[in-house]
């Protein structure tokens, strides 16, 4: 067939089969409702279904209505219009079909919809699966009570490829906006049970994925195969697909997403259902499916920011493309907006860059109380290689469990005074949620109490009972209701009532002790020095007090103190490493050598309880943590930072800073006393200076890259303790070098030129996307300056424009020195590119050479087409390639001037019939395009007509 040329913009247009109009299409689909009015039972009913474009076009281009029935008794099956469709990938197109109605009353109702029918070749369904309809259900419970509920919607495409022999991972990636509680399970596709009738039925014949072709065993051969799906986080993992008698092969497999709330009682009661129908591209391949890192469930307190790396390697070494989804992006299964978290959606980037192995992508999200609900946000991640063109990809699918907590209440005072116990508080974080209150508790004695992370409420076991309730706008309580005399421990929690109707409580606030007597009788903290750092022999020398002016006739013998420790400067999980026999009057029992440690990485915590008559204990002293040293590189200097948890004040005190000198190893000098105003002020810079003569002046030119180690000695008291003096306590050692804090040398971008003469047009068409690929290199020397070598990454800026200002598009870490950004085929190749080099102070080179690149002023269209039926060549259709089009449109004339098509956008496919349906003869006609292409420069985006003769042949 000849072809007309005409030389306006880069595009080649060729031609797609279109099948007979009954010719089967369906692949995949759930459907899924949400309440919309607080006044009435109305809800908004949505099937989302998936079909094949490679051999269901024609019928699914006649699809634009589907029945649903509603399971009302007497209501027939309802009309229901297609409200969008848009292409997945180049043979998949997602529709989307919606309505609104209206349930007469309360109750459980099922949602039906049956449409024929299937795709054909399907091996795990019997006879002609093109014979067998489709059939989706979801049910829900419609009570007024329940609010504005929605089902879970599915944001993971119900399309997947596996590999054979390899293990697979699919995972719906279901979000449920009211944060109801979800559970998965397998079911079999059904097919309709009769026409009109709105009742499914089980396919008979079905078979379970794992007995599927041969060998049937894991990937690892350690077992029989497998198919099934975790009902908690939904992963639906086949391990692994058998070899079939064809080198591809399809599956469909079917789901239950159930949904379940929590009552006011404390127990759950399942609300609704979805069913997924799912199809399986199983092929065999030589390539490696790639491996996703990403961290176990999160906790954060409302307010903090979430930020973690999710990585992927790939054992072939091919590129990689991280995606995720997830409610909290504010996104729905399509990539249109939406409002399921308020007001800040989560970020993730770079987002679907193409990258080289290893991967890596950074999760960021600011929470807010608003976010608060009983069940954590999952967030699902994927990862697909891109093994070349005649290569099947493969991914891997892991989820994050993100769960947001209350934040806790802080800075909690407790005074006595003659009216009774004064608590004080700061005023909790606006959060502007109804119901929300502070729950003021109280215990006889102090416990210290530290809770974990995401510890939420007061432990039964400590013992503290509830004493009032209050709200969140309060800062202060009187507790009236004490005793002269004892030791009082206070603590307090926030309780929000969710979106899912569940109170949750926060993490309790510091405790607070009050009583006359107790500097008395508790033992008090003093000390928690490190005397020698390493990994395994590390020692800390731990003090404390006696109880002090103890009364022996109120509390009898034996006595003895337990020292707990936990690993961490912050508490947590204390475990008991020491019981001592004492007798109150005996100094020597309150010092303790902890031996054995890994002070190197770790810092640690210690408290001590004091008992009488052998088991009873009378108080536990509050807990007091290590000095840990931080010691980090800066420009032509060393930064020290430390911090400790203790009980004293390390405020408005001069710490110490010392220096090991070079080449006496264990050998330091005093080189600095910092005044210490605020714990934020724990800082140091050395520049080499000594400045702390009286032991002898040791100023030394720091080197850079060089190694210098430091410890730090801690100076506190107990203000309202000042008979047990100054506290002295050492950090461990940590060694840092200084750096240079010169920029990097800009790097030398390079990229293979588009020619326009030799592009390979059919391959782009054949294509879902194009890429454009960058290598760099950082010089060695530039103007005869020594360039950095600390390079730790590259950043890539794009601007679509050429007259744009580019904006960051990526970063990869150092030593990759390549990048593809893969583009949207309308896309193609336009746009302009530069890369900088980041050095380990995040000091940014100036711009690489900025890379141009333009699409080509190439089209061609047919001028032949036959519509007989036979399958091939049988419409004239210009949009089965849309590399570089913006906008495109067309019109088709007969001899005499009559116009007997006309299409735009995707419908572009003339059948060779007049506007009413009518077959047109052979002959030749006229047709006229308007095409905008995408182009570097704005100004050259002009529209072009393209004016030529098509010859129908029948």
């Amino acid at each position: 067939m000849k072809a007309l040329k005409f030389t306006i913009f880069t595009f080649f247009i060729c031609l797609l089969s279109i099948f007979h109009a009954n010719a089967t299409h369906l692949r995949a689909g759930e459907i899924t409702a949400k309440r919309i009015s607080n006044t009435t039972l109305t809800y908004r009913v949505t099937l989302t279904t998936y079909t094949d474009q490679i051999n269901g076009v024609q019928a699914n281009e006649g699809q634009n209505f589907v029945k649903f029935y509603f399971g009302v008794t007497g209501v027939p099956l309802y009309d229901v219009k297609r409200k969008k469709k848009f292409l997945i990938n180049a043979s998949t197109m997602c529709n989307v079909y919606d309505t609104t109605f209206t349930f007469p009353a309360q109750g459980k109702y099922t949602i039906t919809c049956a449409i024929t029918n299937r795709n054909a070749n399907t091996v795990n369904l019997p006879g002609r699966t093109d014979e067998i309809s489709f059939f989706v259900e979801t049910t829900i419970v419609v009570n007024g009570a329940l609010g504005l509920n929605n089902t879970p919607v599915l944001l993971n495409i119900p399309i997947d490829t596996a590999g054979v022999g390899k293990r697979f991972i699919h995972n719906p990636g279901a979000f449920d906006a009211d944060g109801d509680s979800l559970a998965y399970r397998l079911t079999i596709p059904k097919r309709d049970f009769g026409e009109g009738s709105g009742l499914g039925e089980f396919i008979t014949g079905y078979k379970d994925p794992a007995s599927l072709g041969q060998p049937l065993l894991t990937e690892d051969g350690a077992g029989a195969s497998i198919f099934k799906i975790d009902p908690i986080t939904g992963d639906l993992i086949w391990d692994a697909p058998g070899k079939w008698t064809t080198p591809q092969y399809q599956i469909n497999v079917a789901f239950i997403v159930e949904e379940w709330r929590k009552g006011f009682d404390g127990k759950y009661a399942k609300i609704g259902e979805i069913t997924r129908d799912m199809q399986i591209i199983v092929v065999e391949t030589p390539n490696n499916r790639p491996v996703l890192t990403v961290p176990t469930q999160i906790c954060v307190e409302a307010g903090q920011k979430v930020e973690f790396k999710v990585s992927a390697r790939d054992k072939d070494n091919n590129n990689l493309k991280i995606t995720t989804n997830s409610g909290v992006y504010n996104r729905d299964a399509s990539g249109v907006n939406a409002s399921y978290v308020f007001p800040l959606e989560a970020k993730f980037n770079p987002l679907n860059a193409t990258q080289k192995s290893p991967a890596e992508g950074t999760f960021t999200w600011e929470t807010n109380c608003k976010h608060v609900r009983g069940q954590a946000y999952d967030v699902l991640f994927k990862v697909e290689d891109f093994p070349g063109r005649f290569a099947v990809q493969l991914t891997d699918t892991k989820t994050v469990k993100i769960k947001v907590i209350p934040p806790r209440p802080r800075g909690l005072l407790a005074k006595n005074t003659e009216r009774g116990t004064e608590l004080r508080w700061q005023l909790y974080p606006d959060c502007n949620i109804q119901d929300a209150e502070i729950i003021v508790y109280r215990k006889e004695g102090c416990s210290n109490y530290i809770p974990s992370q995401c510890e939420l409420g007061l432990p039964a076991s400590l013992g503290f009972v509830e004493v009032a309730r209050v709200s969140v706008k309060d800062t202060f309580f009187l507790d009236n209701k004490t005793q002269n005399g004892k030791i009082y421990s206070y603590s307090i929690v926030a309780s929000l009532a969710t979106s899912d109707f569940v109170s949750i409580p926060s993490v309790p606030s510091n405790e607070a002790c009050v009583g006359s007597e107790l500097p008395q009788l508790a033992p008090v903290m003093t000390n928690v020095s490190v005397d020698k750092t390493d990994a395994q022999a590390g020692q800390i020398t731990v003090k404390w007090t006696r109880p002090l002016n103890f009364d022996s006739t109120s509390f009898k013998g034996p006595y003895q103190y337990k020292l707990y420790r936990a690993t961490g400067i912050s508490g947590g999980a204390f475990q008991l490493i020491s019981s001592i026999s004492t007798k109150v009057n005996k100094a020597a029992d309150t010092v303790f050598i902890d031996k054995g440690l890994n002070t190197f990485q770790n810092g640690y915590t210690y408290k001590v309880a004091f008992l009488y008559e052998g088991d009873k204990v009378l108080a536990e002293s509050q807990a007091a943590s290590s000095v840990r040293l931080t010691v980090a590189s800066d420009a032509q200097k060393v930064k020290l930072s430390w911090q400790a948890n203790v009980p004293w004040n390390n405020d408005n005190r001069k710490h110490r800073i010392y220096r090991e000198v070079k080449g006496k190893p264990g050998t330091f000098n005093l080189i600095a006393e910092v005044g210490v105003q605020a714990v934020n002020t724990y800082v140091y810079f050395d520049d080499g200076l000594d400045r702390f003569p009286d032991d002898g002046t040791n100023t030394i030119q720091l080197i850079i890259d060089s190694t210098y180690c430091y410890k730090v000695e801690t100076v506190g008291a107990y203000l309202k303790l000042p008979q047990l003096g100054l506290l002295n306590n050492l950090s461990q050692v940590s060694c840092g070098s200084p750096i240079d804090n010169t920029p990097p040398c800009p790097p030398n971008l390079t990229s293979e030129e588009i020619n326009c003469q030799t592009l390979d047009r059919k391959a782009i068409c054949e294509a879902s996307s194009l890429s454009n690929k960058f290598k760099w290199s950082t010089p060695l020397s530039a103007a005869g300056i020594l360039c950095r070598k600390d390079i730790v990454k590259y950043n890539i800026y794009y601007a679509r424009y050429k007259d744009e200002k580019p904006t960051l598009l990526a970063s990869v870490a150092s030593p990759e020195t390549s990048y593809t950004h893969v583009r949207p085929l309308q896309d193609g190749f336009a746009g302009c590119y530069y890369v900088t080099a980041v050095n380990v102070l995040n000091i940014e080179s100036a711009p690489s050479t900025m890379i141009c690149k333009d699409n080509c002023p190439t089209v061609e269209l047919p001028n032949t087409f036959t519509p007989n039926g036979d399958g091939k060549n049988d419409t004239f259709t210009p949009m089965t390639c849309t590399a570089f089009i913006k906008t495109i449109s067309i019109e088709i004339y007969d001899r005499y001037g009559t116009k007997v098509y006309e299409g735009t956008g995707d419908n572009l496919s003339w059948d060779g019939k007049s506007s009413n349906g009518a077959e047109l003869p052979s002959g030749t006609y006229y047709y006229l395009a308007k095409v905008l292409i995408q182009r570097l420069d704005k100004n050259d985006e002009t529209p072009s007509t393209i004016k030529g003769w098509i010859e129908l042949i029948r």
